[in-house]
């Protein structure tokens, strides 16, 4: 048996009480946290990574699609997409476009 960490736990634990879309939500909004680090905090950042939040929805949606099959040059974008599917890239592109 495998240990999960705390996070996983909670984040398990508030799937299992939610509805297939509140579950699917926060599937979105748990992979849109891991874009904090180098996109800044609601998809605005403070550097020379580009701020999300705000963007055109199929921008966002075609640069990942880019990123994800190399035809952006990136170094850490394409490991992320690599893991996404197509319909996770459209949720956070809509969810990134929603953001202020």
């Amino acid at each position: 048996m495998t240990k999960q960490s705390p996070l996983a736990a909670a984040v398990l634990a508030c799937l299992s009480m939610a509805g297939p879309t509140q579950a699917e939500d926060l599937h979105i909004k748990v992979i849109a946290a891991t874009c904090v680090n180098c996109h800044g905090q609601g998809g605005q950042s403070l550097g020379a990574v580009p701020s999300l939040a705000g963007q055109d929805v199929a921008y966002l949606q075609t640069a990942m699609l880019e990123q994800r099959s190399g035809v952006r040059e990136t170094t850490v974008m394409r490991r992320y997409m690599n893991g996404y599917t197509d319909t996770e890239i459209a949720k956070l592109a809509e969810h990134f476009s929603r953001l202020k």
